[in-house]
């Protein structure tokens, strides 16, 4: 009887051991995932869309602890090969191909999250506090939805002018992303 406890409690304790140092890594589904911005000129507005995002979400003690997400200046599309192409110029594309996003603080509150995190575009770095909501959360499936603003000046980008009146200095950036659970493993910090 005595054995029987002991033997318990050890496959117990390693049970809860191993669940406390698993990591799950979630990653970007492009196909089913974008991020567009809004941008403004007096005398209209337009929308880019990028569909191939990359990224991960890392899950530690089945809570989100680290996501990182890129996207290539070049995929943003709006419709429009004059503009997209003057976009690349303006943005430097050359120099500062991709725009991504790494975070380590999120506050999850029911169908909600808060997520502090650095925006790097144009060659700077910027902490932003992004919003969102929670669309679906299964054993396979995580999709995120929100929408932030963003300043290009604050990125140190010229903004273009037509009919000598510069573009709004305000990109309106929305997201829907999809993450696959792809695998865990042992978290070889924790012992």
């Amino acid at each position: 009887m005595y054995k029987r406890l002991v033997i318990l409690i050890f496959l117990y304790s390693i049970n809860v051991f191993s669940q406390k140092n698993i990591n799950e890594n979630w990653i970007i589904n492009s196909e089913k995932s974008f991020i567009s911005y809004q941008g403004k000129h007096v005398l209209h507005e337009w929308v880019g869309i990028n569909n191939m995002i990359k990224g991960v979400l890392v899950f530690e003690n089945s809570q989100p602890s680290k996501i990182a997400i890129t996207a290539n200046i070049l995929d943003f599309d709006s419709g429009n090969s004059s503009r997209d192409s003057n976009s690349l110029e303006i943005l430097e594309a050359l120099d500062f191909p991709r725009v991504s996003f790494y975070g380590e603080s999120f506050i999850i509150r029911n169908k909600s999250f808060d997520l502090s995190g650095n925006i790097t575009f144009h060659g700077i770095k910027k902490l932003n506090q992004i919003e969102g909501v929670i669309l679906k959360r299964t054993k396979k499936e995580i999709v995120l939805e929100g929408n932030f603003e963003i300043k290009p000046s604050e990125y140190q980008i010229n903004l273009p002018s037509f009919m000598l009146i510069k573009m709004e200095d305000l990109l309106k950036i929305e997201y829907k992303i999809l993450f696959e659970k792809k695998w865990s493993k042992k978290n070889p910090h924790t012992s």
